[in-house]
């Protein structure tokens, strides 16, 4: 293979498993015929030097670097098909390789999707269809695909484009951020799986919901298969219901924490009388503050993980704060969703795992209001990105989440560390204005009260 462009897929690391020898098989840059075996580590890639065959080493040397060795479908997503989800898998590992740098949208296609798309169109098999879709959205096969069905079905075109645009936009969701990309591409372990296959799983929950049955279809006839952005989205205005999970918060935090003496104008014993010439509100009285309040509420989501560690952080930084977590199971009416992990020195001694949907962020807001006092400082710990019961993202609720945000002064941070140093400003007497990140800060209402 001397001088030929060969894949190297032992120089990859990963979080999961250590580098082990691959064996490389030179195949043919057409589709079905590449592919990557994560557990015998075989792989087989065309060699040439052109793009296309570029894209599809780079393809194959993704899955290599981020996919499961066993693909795993757990309780919550059970309901979804093995293929549905192996189909999720394959979007994820475009995107990831186009943002890489690698010209996927140019380059990656064999030129049969053309005819697989006619094929299916003519079969009927709308499920196929959607799979194809997954498969080559954000890439050059996906319009070729569509120009398929559109000599067939045209009606089609429009509901398949909704499907992409779907997935696409929670693509985009997903990765606003580096620190967001590096969780979607992430090996590191979470509960037996590399922790970007939870992006997947959500990916693959988006695609269900624009499956249909055979009847649904054959029912359709010449129609369009109706309009699939609730389909696909589901219920864009609507938040999941609030339901809180019950915690013990056994340990308690030494009241010295925190504990601090300030000067004050008022008091019964003046301990300052020197600021009778040094300060000139003259503050000669000491009044002792029991440790620092404020109220930090964490999206616990997928992208926004918590340890132990970063609530102990917290708590160090305002030990009577409040500390309150969500996160909510798309399409369920019955799983807590949002706990208290903190209150008023009382701290539970784990973390719930969260690590589901949004779901729930302005009922989860509003609840937060209703556990401070006094106007303490109200610190939100997400990326901006809020989403509706079914974990899509939705404008009229990123609207309305940063209606509460500026009419309560609730001060947003896009992860725990900020969320510490604004506490500790706000324990030094500094006032937290009402601040907004992401999708927040780019919305309609909240240019509206910024102006």
């Amino acid at each position: 293979m001397t001088g030929r462009h060969v894949a190297m897929p032992e120089w990859l690391e990963r979080d999961d498993q250590p580098a082990r020898p691959w064996v490389v098989e030179e195949g043919e840059a057409r589709r079905g015929e590449a592919f990557t075996d994560l557990v015998t580590h075989r792989m087989r890639v065309p060699l040439g030097s052109d793009e296309t065959s570029r894209c599809i080493r780079a393809h194959e040397l993704m899955h290599a670097k981020v996919s499961p060795v066993t693909v795993v479908i757990p309780d919550s997503h059970a309901y979804i098909a093995r293929e549905t989800v192996m189909v999720a898998e394959e979007f994820r590992v475009n995107m990831l390789t186009g943002m890489a740098g690698f010209p996927v949208m140019k380059y990656l296609r064999d030129g049969s999707e053309r005819l697989t798309g006619q094929r299916l169109a003519e079969s009927l098999d709308w499920n196929g269809l959607v799979h194809m879709v997954a498969a080559t959205a954000g890439t050059k096969s996906f319009n070729d695909l569509l120009a398929g069905v559109r000599k067939v079905r045209p009606q089609w075109v429009r509901p398949l484009r909704q499907v992409s645009v779907a997935i696409q936009r929670h693509w985009r969701g997903a990765t606003d951020n580096e620190t967001n990309l590096d969780f979607v591409a992430s090996t590191i372990p979470v509960d037996g799986l590399p922790e970007g296959w939870y992006f997947t799983l959500e990916v693959a929950r988006i695609l269900h919901r624009a499956l249909r049955t055979a009847a649904e279809v054959e029912e359709a006839e010449s129609s369009d298969l109706g309009n699939l952005d609730e389909r696909v989205a589901g219920p864009d205005k609507r938040w999941g219901r609030l339901i809180e999970l019950p915690i013990e918060r056994t340990r308690r935090v030494d009241g010295r924490i925190g504990r601090r003496k300030r000067a004050s104008i008022t008091g019964r014993n003046p301990r300052h009388i020197d600021r009778l010439l040094t300060d000139p509100h003259r503050r000669i009285f000491a009044s002792r503050d029991r440790g620092n309040g404020g109220v930090v509420l964490i999206d616990q989501s997928g992208s926004m993980r918590l340890t132990p560690d970063d609530l102990w952080n917290i708590i160090e930084a305002a030990p009577g704060c409040v500390v309150i977590g969500y996160s909510h199971t798309p399409d369920s009416d019955d799983t807590p969703n949002i706990w208290v992990m903190a209150e008023r020195g009382h701290v539970a001694e784990q973390v719930p795992e969260g690590g589901k949907g949004n779901g729930v962020d302005g009922p989860a807001l509003r609840f937060a209001v209703k556990k401070r006092r006094n106007g303490e400082p109200l610190i939100w710990v997400c990326d901006g990105g809020v989403t509706d019961e079914c974990d899509i993202p939705c404008t009229t609720l990123t609207n309305e989440c940063a209606t509460i945000v500026a009419t309560n002064g609730i001060h947003q941070v896009p992860n725990v560390a900020l969320a510490i140093a604004a506490l500790r400003r706000a324990g030094r007497g500094e006032s937290l204005r009402a601040a907004a990140i992401g999708k927040i800060a780019t919305s309609d209402a909240w240019r509206s009260r910024a102006h």
